[in-house]
């Protein structure tokens, strides 16, 4: 899959039969966004992704950022309503491993979604050439955790408040020569 096809958008089955358009996060999806932060989520579900509370200048935020070298944002869309929100974001003290946030809609927990968004932003960072990739988890998230580890991530550390865990899923060297 290439980042063109995710421009568009491309449909996906989950596990259960339904299906979902992936696509990249436009500027004119801000609305929708904030309405699946405050609405599409369980209180649970946006605690977990907005450790810190939800702020309205946050979705502004998104909106005014657009995809780039630097960021690489995916929505997933059933009908006309958000139902995942993913990306990765370059790091200012980490450039090689971009930091990665995942929210799934708490119906489309559990059918692969999650793993369908994890494994094209990792595909993503790959083709940008990056090292491996970052996230932070709830030390508490055991079905968050599962997902991580079954992608390969590891812990490797805790955040400053030591709530969260810090996991890393670093890619093998691409082309590298042995020497005789």
């Amino acid at each position: 899959m290439t980042t063109t096809d995710l421009t568009c958008g491309t449909w996906f089955t989950l596990k259960n039969g339904s299906q979902v358009l992936v696509r990249m996060l436009r500027e004119a999806d801000a609305e929708s966004l904030a309405d699946f932060f405050t609405k599409g989520l369980s209180p649970t579900s946006r605690d977990l992704f907005f450790a810190y509370g939800m702020d309205p200048l946050i979705v502004e935020w998104v909106r005014e950022e657009p995809n780039s070298d630097r960021v690489f944002r995916l929505i997933a869309l059933s009908g006309d309503t958000i139902v995942a929100y993913a990306y990765w974001r370059v790091q200012l003290t980490n450039p090689g491993l971009p930091l990665l946030s995942i929210a799934v809609a708490d119906q489309y927990q559990g059918i692969g979604l999650g793993t369908l968004l994890m494994d094209l932003l990792i595909e993503e960072a790959k083709a940008r050439k990056m090292k491996g990739i970052e996230l932070h988890v709830f030390k508490h998230n055991a079905r968050a955790l599962g997902l991580y580890k079954k992608l390969g991530f590891q812990v490797v550390g805790q955040t400053y408040d030591g709530r969260q865990w810090i996991m890393e899923k670093r890619f093998a060297p691409i082309g590298r020569r042995r020497r005789s």
